[in-house]
């Protein structure tokens, strides 16, 4: 049974919330959560979604069962298109029933997503809007709704990010409650839990400096308010990584031909960081370290996968550098009312669309091995007694592996890379007719390419 509100949580000290997809019962119990003040629901989904019998279903491409449509154009093309969307549900009914297709379990990866049929009784066929405008009547009296058609995965198209302005900068920072919806409320309701918060930190920021100027407060005790809430990094192991803190080639890249963009890329990684992961956030996703996660994940997938994690790893890496731009921007326009939009600001930076463009691939998606050592080991278990001296290589390869992957945290994914590196380099440096053999008899016999393997196959 699917929860009603599935991965609810807030952002801390901030009245910013993110939710996956509500059941038509959790709705309800969202209202129950929030409290009286204004609340602005922001729909992050660029696809339609209608409601059977009190869950949420969407469309997708037949050949394409695990990946969310991308519809183009406006919020009110959408909009109509949801409307198309309950007529067609209706017109499949048959017996009663209509035939609604789900993942049998989640998995990060859609390759790794399996189709699963089923037969639902037609009751209750609605809208998301209908919803929504029945909640603005009943359960969250005046409630605004807000479409943010993101892209998954990404900050485009980059008009989003002025919609949520729009929406939030003459609304009280404090008070005014924002709730950002996605299907599974991971990573497009942290990105727009991400960029509230930022608006909102600058927002606090600018009334604690009018204080200051009109003498209600001193600066020293403001200075020290703005830097403990926006700008100390949380304490963290991660903190010790290069790759954790962020500092990819096309985002150093960034910092040094825009300076201003420093400054935001603190404010942006403690906004990151407290709508992120737990421990210094409660969210479902920490938008700067799961570029290198995926990384990971990457390193140690088959070929025939890498192509997705690939995809979504430079996806990840652009919303990030948007997401860096855009806290720059907000501290620049905030205080004179953003009288220039971040689309305008963006092509007046015009050379930063082309930095990210040329740039968010420039990962080292191939890890260097030191070609030095495997040439010793080579040397090693040259001549006829190779399967012989085998045995006291294998702590050598595992040395090897585990200098190369030095960087990545312990666990499943760290075992796995270093066995398929030690399984490559034994394949390397075997003599070359039984690398041939080996090759030849993993093929014939079906057999998986790891380490164990192989060796058994030498040693006989």
């Amino acid at each position: 049974t699917p929860e009603p509100c599935l991965n609810w949580r807030q952002v801390p000290g901030f009245p910013v919330f993110g939710t996956g997809q509500p059941t038509e019962p959790g709705f309800v119990q969202i209202a129950e959560k929030l409290s009286k003040d204004k609340i602005i629901w922001f729909n992050l989904r660029q696809e339609p979604v209608a409601y059977i019998g009190g869950l949420p279903v969407a469309p997708r491409l037949a050949d394409q069962p695990h990946v969310n449509v991308e519809v183009p154009g406006s919020s009110a093309d959408v909009d109509a298109m949801e409307v198309k969307l309950v007529k067609e549900i209706s017109s499949r009914e048959k017996d009663g029933n209509v035939e609604v297709h789900k993942d049998a379990g989640f998995a990060e990866n859609p390759m790794d997503r399996e189709d699963v049929a089923q037969s639902v009784k037609l009751d209750g066929l609605k809208g998301l809007n209908e919803i929504l405008k029945s909640c603005g009547e009943t359960s969250m009296p005046g409630i605004s709704v807000v479409r943010v058609p993101f892209n998954e995965q990404r900050a485009v198209p980059v008009e989003c990010f002025d919609v949520i302005i729009k929406a939030l900068s003459s609304e009280n920072a404090a008070t005014t409650q924002c709730v950002f919806s996605s299907q599974l409320g991971s990573g497009r309701s942290s990105l727009g839990m991400v960029i509230a918060s930022i608006l909102k930190a600058v927002q606090m920021i600018t009334k604690l400096n009018k204080m200051v100027e009109a003498g209600m407060a001193q600066k020293s005790w403001a200075d020290n308010i703005i830097k403990t809430k926006f700008e100390d990094p949380l304490p963290s192991e991660d903190n010790k990584d290069a790759f954790m803190r962020g500092e990819f080639e096309v985002i150093k890249q960034l910092l040094e031909k825009v300076p201003e963009t420093k400054a935001g890329k603190v404010l942006a990684d403690k906004m990151i960081d407290i709508c992120g992961t737990p421990p210094e956030g409660t969210g479902m996703q920490n938008l700067r370290k799961i570029i290198i996660q995926m990384k990971y994940k990457y390193d140690a997938s088959t070929e025939d996968k890498q192509t997705v994690w690939k995809t979504m790893i430079i996806n990840y890496i652009e919303r990030y550098f948007y997401l860096i731009c855009f806290a720059t921007y907000v501290k620049e326009h905030e205080a004179e009312g953003f009288k220039k939009t971040f689309v305008q600001w963006l092509d007046e930076h015009s050379d930063l669309k082309a930095m990210i463009a040329e740039g968010k691939d420039k990962l080292e998606w191939t890890r260097k091995v030191d070609q030095s050592r495997v040439e010793e080991l080579r040397n090693k278990l040259a001549g006829p007694d190779y399967k012989e001296k085998l045995g006291l290589l294998v702590s050598d390869l595992y040395k090897l592996a585990f200098q190369t992957y030095h960087d990545i945290p312990r666990g499943p994914i760290k075992d796995n890379l270093m066995r398929k590196l030690a399984c490559k380099t034994l394949m390397e440096i075997l003599p070359s007719e039984e690398s041939s053999r080996i090759q030849q008899e993993l093929v014939e016999k079906k057999l998986s390419i790891d380490f164990d393997t192989v060796v058994g196959l030498v040693v006989g």
